[in-house]
């Protein structure tokens, strides 16, 4: 399995596709690793030369004591996109992996060519701090399945739940086997997020999409990072939560693969 040593830690990484075409690099949500982009991996390694990685404390890379803010996920990025030789690239990033997204695209213009955020926030505002504050609760007080049980509703959509709620027991059980110190590293490394000053700063062109029935980063959040970078699209996707490459992976695809594929 590839790894590499950036910022003194091991991260994880994949390379699908023509090792020729452009690159773009998918950023896992908070508590996710890459597995989470099963439904992305294929069709966008037809377009562009696909990077996959792990955060610190996620899934197959180093979980060195917490906590792990916004800002070093964003140097741990950059450092690996130097080590593996690319200049500039793509990027998608989920929730927390939005916030990484945003903060390279704001602080290395120069290394980003468009942007998509999916269900992000540019601050962990009152309601952010209470909803993760909660997880971090739910983890001392439960462990780790707990944890995940208070998720759901803040994770999924009505919709998705109708018909597969099913599919959570795997995913339960893939949380309940992580590690409970990076988790507490993850979640406290997202309370003091704030890159509101910094998105006017943003050169990419830039989609925002957002779920209709995300309870975890709502419309408002997606409207405030519209608002803030010049010329930013703002796309509501129906019937679908906080997890939308999951939940609605066919249309989330083609949507982004149309915007990640305008040369204009």
């Amino acid at each position: 399995m590839p790894y590499q040593s950036v910022n003194h830690i091991q991260l994880y990484y994949e390379w699908h596709g023509d090792a020729a075409a452009f690159p773009l690099v998918l950023i896992n949500g908070l508590l996710a690793d890459t597995t989470g982009w099963m439904f992305q991996t294929e069709p966008y390694a037809t377009h562009f030369r696909l990077l996959l990685y792990d955060c610190r404390g996620q899934g197959q890379s180093a979980t060195p004591p917490g906590p792990y803010p916004t800002d070093q996920h964003a140097q741990d990025l950059v450092a690996l996109l130097d080590a593996l030789g690319v200049q500039q690239t793509h990027l998608v990033g989920l929730s927390n992996g939005g916030a990484v997204a945003m903060t390279v695209a704001a602080t290395y213009p120069e290394r980003v060519a468009r942007l998509v955020v999916a269900d992000s926030y540019a601050h962990s505002d009152l309601l952010i701090h209470a909803k993760l504050t909660s997880w971090l609760q739910a983890l001392e007080h439960g462990g780790l399945s707990l944890r995940f049980d208070v998720a759901i509703p803040w994770v999924w959509g009505q919709t998705f739940l109708a018909t597969n709620r099913h599919l959570l027991a795997p995913l339960r059980e893939k949380a309940a086997s992580t590690d409970a110190e990076a988790v507490r590293g993850l979640l406290r490394g997202a309370l003091d997020y704030d890159i509101r000053d910094q998105l006017g700063a943003i050169r990419a062109p830039t989609m925002v999409l957002v779920g209709e029935e995300d309870l975890l980063t709502p419309l408002w959040y997606a409207r405030e990072i519209c608002t803030a970078i010049d010329g930013a699209q703002l796309c509501v996707i129906p019937q679908a939560g906080h997890a939308l490459p999951i939940e609605r992976p066919a249309l989330f695809n083609a949507l982004t693969l149309d915007f990640l594929n305008d040369e204009g």
